[in-house]
């Protein structure tokens, strides 16, 4: 009994060097420890009673970053779906409704969901560069009781 943990314990530690062996000279590394991140600057954060005003003015977008699901499930009413981990599927219908100095609203749910950042950073790194974030925005949108909408995209 003894013997066989032994073997496993063994086992175990040699798979452990194997793989941070493997991992130390891959091209896609795996970081093994994660920074923490960044606290929202405040210039790439929009307050909601100014998402609220450009929305009512008409003159801005508001991309929605989250999953077509959830889109679906609820939206900021006139928002556009352009879910940040299909980017590259979304995009090319949604650019030529955008000009690089109109004014867009990212928005995600969620004090730490970092999806309209991500979309915010994506779209500044494409020339637009009237982008910000809208932090917890379906939920201070909702819970707010300004318009939305449900349903998929027109």
């Amino acid at each position: 009994m003894r013997r066989t943990f032994q073997r496993a314990l063994a086992i175990v530690f040699a798979g452990t060097a194997l793989g941070l062996g493997a991992n130390a000279v891959s091209p896609r590394r795996i970081p093994l420890l994660t920074p923490p991140p960044e606290p929202p600057k405040a210039q790439d954060t929009v307050a909601l009673k100014d998402a609220e005003e450009l929305w009512k003015s008409g003159t801005g977008y508001f991309l929605d970053a989250r999953s077509p699901s959830d889109y679906a499930a609820g939206h900021i009413a006139g928002a556009i779906s352009l879910p940040v981990e299909e980017f590259d599927d979304h995009f090319p219908q949604i650019a030529p409704l955008l000009t690089p100095d109109a004014p867009i609203v990212a928005y995600c749910d969620g004090q730490e969901c970092d999806l309209s950042n991500r979309l915010m950073v994506r779209l500044r790194q494409l020339g637009y560069h009237n982008v910000r974030h809208l932090i917890n925005g379906w939920t201070a949108w909702h819970t707010a009781g300004l318009l939305t909408h449900a349903g998929a995209q027109p």
